[in-house]
This record gives C-alpha cells, structure tokens and sequence, in this order.
C-alpha cells in the first residue's frame, strides 16, 4: 500500500525550494523533506500525530533561518 504524496508545506529563500510532503506507506507514515526536488531527509512514524509534530518543528526551524512562505 503506497499512497501518494501530499505536500503539507513548501518554503523557498535565495533562490532554492523546500518542501515538506508525507504519504502512507504499509510501515508507517512517512515524512520527507526536499530541497529543489532532492529528498535530503526521510523519516517514519508510526502515528500521524507524530509525524506532524515533527513537521512543524521543522518549519519552525526553517522559518527561523529565514525560509519564506511560498506565495500562491
């Protein structure tokens, strides 16, 4: 069972993207993070509330460092 990806948010600064995206997957849920289309991290979790506590402190971080909203 494969679902397909979802992107929960996406941020961009200095010319590069970031997006985060998560999916169902038989083992899991399965966060990861892509910066301009390169997966850099991957991670599962076994419950949805984990997986999206994990995700906003992600962005929290990157908003931190200066990663911007990307407008719609």
């Amino acid at each position: 069972m494969e679902d397909t990806p979802t992107t929960l948010w996406a941020l961009e600064r200095d010319g590069h993207a970031l997006a985060c995206t998560v999916k169902l997957v038989s083992y899991g849920i399965e966060i990861s993070l892509a910066q301009d289309g390169e997966a850099v991290v991957t991670r599962v979790f076994e419950t949805g509330e984990e997986a999206l506590a994990w995700s906003a402190k992600k962005l929290s971080d990157r908003e931190a460092a200066g990663w911007k909203t990307v407008s719609a």
